[in-house]
């Protein structure tokens, strides 16, 4: 699994889309995709947890996305201890944030929107952790406060 450790980011990205196209449509509103998302990242963070305590190999895999003389710019993955229990924490406080969410926001008009954001912020967040350069995890960190900024500002259609 820690091959493949690209998928723990992605599924949740993944959900964003599907939250953000499909959610109103759905019988829970999205919030359903979202936590099936983070549960599954979750059950992947705990494979790639446990093949880190059984093996303790550090994975590192990287893709050129291009390049000019000297200078490449790519994206990769790097996996070792702190990475591993990154994964855990990230993913089991998200899972419990979307299932707190679920009750919290019901009946909000801007739900499926909520869903959505959480989701890409839980991506934006396990792309930060798993980053093998600056420049991927800039966009990770940037992902974060974007989705921040969504999250918060998601309020402003309050009416006081």
């Amino acid at each position: 699994m820690t091959q493949n450790a690209w998928l723990i980011p992605f599924v949740p990205f993944v959900s964003f889309w599907v939250i953000l196209f499909f959610g109103k449509r759905m019988p829970k509103k999205g919030a359903e995709v979202g936590i099936l998302s983070v549960g599954a990242s979750l059950v992947m963070s705990v494979v790639v947890a446990g093949q880190w305590i059984a093996n303790e190999e550090v994975v590192s895999r990287h893709l050129d996305w291009w390049k000019v003389g000297d200078v490449s710019v790519g994206a990769g993955v790097h996996i070792d201890g702190l990475t591993a229990m990154m994964f855990l924490v990230v993913t089991f406080v998200s899972l419990m944030v979307h299932i707190y969410s679920t009750g919290y926001m019901h009946g909000d008009t801007r739900f499926t929107y909520f869903f959505a954001a959480l989701s890409l912020f839980t991506a934006s967040m396990l792309n930060l952790v798993i980053a093998d350069n600056t420049l991927q995890l800039l966009v990770g960190w940037e992902g974060v406060g974007l989705c921040s900024f969504m999250l918060i500002g998601h309020w402003f259609e309050e009416k006081n």
